[in-house]
């Protein structure tokens, strides 16, 4: 059976065939304009490798498919969301129950968009609130009322008296979404925030989905699952997704990629840096596990509740380059991959990072991307000497290099920043570069930081779609309460939780038998101040179940006096994961050629260029030096040295 993970990214949609053995990565470029396009893309591209006839026989051998994406990020980071409507409780139509005004007002939400209702509003109140907000063009209506969790009666009231003069069956009819259904949380604000982002970006993700979905089984034939990745490590089907669910999924996956490296590794403290087209990411690897937080700011959404710890900034290879108070700046604007940059010769003029690189000579212009692409050095040179050079007076190489400068700039505060949060010392903390542009600047940026190794990868071009490859398939069910722990009353609650996961499971083709049943009851003394008691168990008998919880409880101690909050149920089912193997075969060695590269100021000397598929475990060179292959690309600066290791992955540190 072969797998599929595709990771659609803001330049480029990268996608991972695995039969459990071998495995076969692809890069194709995303087309926002219809990400379904790249997907097939990557599907069509690997059909084609794989000397398939067509797409649909490739598929007739394709087990599942994951999917992972950026699109919820983007359609926040680009404010092009659908239009929405809230129902808050009167007095905080600004605020959203925070201190101040929310940053969402007039960014995610309109605040004409925001109407206040009454603490006991009447169907009068209800309805000209709901009239007011169809007028202004919305069509999609969040209620989130304080104090409107565990008990959500009121918000329930709501909606049924909406849905009632709107029903389901009339072309008018209006989507409501509940704060107590959206997030399960007494977070008032947090409640808010995470229903306005899932109606902001549900209508965009959805269409992307269920129309990959409607050609995979309308035009290929094929039924199989479609898993779509989720920021919390897991997949899912389509029904048990929400848009919320998958922001950031894309780069979060890298880190849990990152995360099973670190313990092959052995590794405790690490940072993985995550450079694509578009943006730089930053997470944290402590203990073989990502750190999450709980509460600060999600795509800049201030919300309290927890999530993987993760950093960007605005550099990648298409990062637009200009000189403004005769100072060079890259970015925050990409050229993304169309036009893309100059060197690609598809009517982009404006000088880029990847412009730079290529006139450094650190990319190989005629194998780019594994020789899809061939890249124009000319073009790249004149979009430097024309947008940079001639203003600053300067020669196109120094010009090339200051753009590479001002990246490693950007790129080391970033992480420093990123360190200093998650409380590392940078001298106890190895560096995984990944993405297309990772490699590039890991001993640049380890040099800098006076980090002690660096780490680049055979699959690093396609790593979150690694990381989605060893990914399991996550249900969570939740239940809201604002009592105390009692097994004996909990008890029933616990049976319709279990027998709802079970039934998920067989109705999308898998064994309950082999999934992980995981229970997590949150105990609060206030809205902020939470406390978890965690227990694994399958069991489905009631009784027994409350027992077991029971006894992790009482093992917590006095939390037990505290009111219990939620009684969440995660189901784990791990399924075609794709796992990291030894390099058993030996690539037939080829000696290096040479070719004009510039790693600093001073001059431009020829060195050795290093094909990546002609090396083998345990070779060692030492810089300067390039290694250029269709998966890794990566200077080696003076005075670093790299190896192969055992996995087929290199090991960048100071040469001895």
């Amino acid at each position: 059976m072969l797998t599929v993970d595709i990771d659609t990214g803001g330049t480029m949609t990268d996608a991972l065939i695995s039969d459990g053995e071998r495995r076969h990565s692809f890069k194709v470029d995303t087309t926002p304009h219809d990400y379904t396009v790249s997907f097939l893309a990557c599907l069509t591209e690997a059909a084609k490798t794989l000397e398939y006839a067509d797409v649909a026989s490739f598929l007739a051998q394709v087990g599942l498919i994951r999917w992972t994406s950026t699109i919820t990020t983007n359609v926040l980071a680009e404010r092009h969301g659908s239009k929405v409507g809230l129902l808050v409780s009167k007095g905080h139509e600004k605020t959203l129950y925070g201190n101040s005004r929310s940053p969402v007002i007039d960014e995610l939400i309109g605040g004409s968009n925001v109407i206040g209702l009454p603490e006991k509003p009447t169907p009068g109140d209800i309805l000209a609130g709901v009239k007011e907000l169809l007028e202004g063009g919305v069509r999609r209506i969040c209620v989130c009322l304080k104090d409107s969790f565990p008990d959500g009666r009121a918000e329930q009231y709501i909606k049924a008296i909406i849905e009632e003069q709107y029903p389901d069956h009339i072309i008018g009819a209006v989507p409501v979404l509940l704060g107590s259904e959206m997030a399960r949380l007494r977070h008032d604000q947090t409640r808010v925030h995470y229903s306005l982002m899932n109606a902001y970006t549900h209508t965009q993700l959805a269409t992307s989905l269920f129309k990959a979905e409607d050609l995979l089984r309308d035009e290929h034939r094929w039924n199989g699952p479609l898993l779509i990745g989720h920021t919390d490590g897991g997949v899912a089907r389509i029904s048990k997704t929400k848009a919320v669910d998958t922001i950031e999924s894309g780069p979060v996956f890298g880190t849990f990629g990152g995360a099973y490296m670190a313990r092959t590794y052995g590794l405790k403290n690490v940072m993985c840096f995550d450079v694509g087209g578009t943006t730089t990411k930053c997470s944290i690897i402590k203990d073989g596990q990502p750190v999450f937080q709980r509460g600060g700011e999600l795509m800049e959404v201030p919300v309290q509740s927890s999530f993987a710890m993760l950093r960007s900034a605005a550099v990648g290879g298409g990062s637009i380059a200009r000189v403004k108070d005769k100072l060079i700046v890259l970015g925050p604007d990409s050229m993304g991959a169309a036009p893309g940059p100059a060197c690609y010769g598809l009517g982009g003029s404006e000088a880029t990072l990847t412009d730079a690189l290529l006139v450094l000579g650190y990319l190989d212009a005629a194998n780019f991307l594994g020789g899809r692409r061939h890249l124009q050095v000319n073009q790249a040179r004149s979009a430097i000497e024309k947008n940079v050079a001639k203003p600053l007076s300067m020669s196109v190489e120094l010009a090339a290099l200051m753009i590479r400068d001002e990246a490693v700039a950007i790129m080391t505060e970033l992480i420093r920043a990123t360190l200093k949060e998650a409380k590392l010392d940078a001298k106890q903390t190895a560096l995984f570069a990944f993405g297309g542009n990772g490699p590039m600047f890991a001993a640049l940026l380890a040099e800098k930081l006076a980090m002690p190794v660096a780490y680049v990868f055979d699959l690093g071009p396609v790593f979150s779609a690694f990381g989605s490859a060893i990914s399991d398939v996550v249900h969570a069910y939740e239940h809201g309460t604002s009592e105390l722990w009692n097994p004996t009353a909990h008890s029933a609650t616990l049976a319709e939780l279990h027998t709802q996961a079970v039934r998920d499971l067989r109705g999308e083709g898998f064994k309950a038998t082999d999934a992980k049943f995981s229970w997590e009851l949150e105990f609060a003394s206030g809205a902020d101040d939470v406390s978890v008691v965690h227990a694994v168990t399958a069991t489905a008998d009631p009784a027994a179940l409350a027992a077991e919880l029971d006894k992790a409880v009482k093992t917590a101690g006095s939390v037990s006096q505290q009111p219990l909050v939620l009684i969440r149920l995660t189901t784990t089912l791990s399924i075609g994961s794709h796992a990291l193997t030894k390099r058993t075969h030996k690539a037939k060695a080829e000696a290096p050629t040479s070719r004009a590269q510039r790693f600093d100021a001073a001059n431009e000397k020829l060195h050795p260029v290093h094909r990546w598929e002609h090396m083998n475990v345990g070779d060692k060179l030492t810089g300067p030096a390039m290694i250029n292959g269709a998966t890794l690309t990566c200077p080696v600066p003076p005075g670093w040295e790299l190896q192969v290791d055992a996995y087929g992955n290199a090991e960048l540190r100071h040469a001895k």
